[in-house]
Protein backbone atom coordinates (compact mmCIF):
# COMPACT_ATOMS: atom_id res chain seq x y z
CA UNK A 1 0.00 0.00 0.00
CA UNK A 2 1.37 3.42 -0.79
CA UNK A 3 1.62 6.43 1.39
CA UNK A 4 -0.91 7.88 0.01
CA UNK A 5 -3.18 4.78 0.02
CA UNK A 6 -2.41 4.62 3.53
CA UNK A 7 -3.11 8.04 4.47
CA UNK A 8 -6.96 7.87 2.38
CA UNK A 9 -7.69 4.64 4.37
CA UNK A 10 -6.55 6.42 7.63
CA UNK A 11 -9.20 9.29 6.44
CA UNK A 12 -11.30 7.20 5.77
CA UNK A 13 -11.27 5.24 9.28
CA UNK A 14 -10.98 8.47 10.81
CA UNK A 15 -14.09 9.56 9.22
CA UNK A 16 -16.22 6.88 9.97
CA UNK A 17 -15.05 6.81 13.71
CA UNK A 18 -15.75 10.65 14.23
CA UNK A 19 -19.11 10.82 12.83
CA UNK A 20 -20.01 7.82 15.20
CA UNK A 21 -18.15 9.15 18.53
CA UNK A 22 -17.30 12.53 17.58
CA UNK A 23 -13.27 11.94 17.75
CA UNK A 24 -12.05 14.69 16.48
CA UNK A 25 -8.02 14.47 16.83
CA UNK A 26 -8.47 11.13 14.56
CA UNK A 27 -9.69 13.13 11.87
CA UNK A 28 -7.06 15.91 12.05
CA UNK A 29 -4.55 13.31 12.02
CA UNK A 30 -5.97 11.87 9.31
CA UNK A 31 -5.93 15.39 7.53
CA UNK A 32 -2.48 16.01 8.60
CA UNK A 33 -1.52 12.40 6.86
CA UNK A 34 -3.43 13.29 3.64
CA UNK A 35 -2.03 16.57 3.29
CA UNK A 36 1.36 15.23 4.38
CA UNK A 37 1.36 12.52 1.58
CA UNK A 38 0.07 14.83 -1.17
CA UNK A 39 2.80 16.99 -0.73
CA UNK A 40 5.16 14.50 -2.17
CA UNK A 41 6.31 13.92 -5.33
CA UNK A 42 4.54 11.07 -7.23
CA UNK A 43 7.30 8.48 -8.17
CA UNK A 44 7.78 7.38 -11.57
CA UNK A 45 7.61 4.08 -12.55
CA UNK A 46 11.24 3.34 -13.70
CA UNK A 47 11.97 0.65 -16.52
CA UNK A 48 12.63 -2.28 -13.77
CA UNK A 49 10.02 -1.79 -12.06
CA UNK A 50 7.87 -2.19 -15.59
CA UNK A 51 9.83 -5.35 -16.07
CA UNK A 52 9.72 -7.03 -12.70
CA UNK A 53 5.76 -6.45 -13.27
CA UNK A 54 5.77 -7.84 -16.65
CA UNK A 55 7.56 -11.14 -15.02
CA UNK A 56 5.45 -11.47 -12.63
CA UNK A 57 2.29 -11.38 -14.36
CA UNK A 58 3.49 -13.56 -16.69
CA UNK A 59 4.46 -15.84 -13.75
CA UNK A 60 0.03 -15.44 -13.47
CA UNK A 61 0.29 -12.96 -10.21
CA UNK A 62 -2.77 -10.78 -10.42
CA UNK A 63 -1.43 -7.62 -12.73
CA UNK A 64 -2.13 -5.17 -9.38
CA UNK A 65 -0.41 -7.24 -6.74
CA UNK A 66 2.30 -7.49 -9.06
CA UNK A 67 2.55 -3.81 -9.04
CA UNK A 68 2.64 -4.17 -5.14
CA UNK A 69 5.02 -6.39 -4.93
CA UNK A 70 7.36 -4.47 -7.73
CA UNK A 71 6.60 -0.55 -5.72
CA UNK A 72 7.48 -2.77 -2.31
CA UNK A 73 10.79 -4.36 -3.52
CA UNK A 74 11.89 -1.10 -5.53
CA UNK A 75 11.38 1.10 -2.01
CA UNK A 76 13.45 -1.13 -0.22
CA UNK A 77 16.30 -1.98 -2.52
Amino acid sequence: MTTLQKAAQQALDAIHLWHWAGETHLLMAAHDALREALAQPEQEPTPWRDMVVVSLVREGIDKHKARELADHFERNK
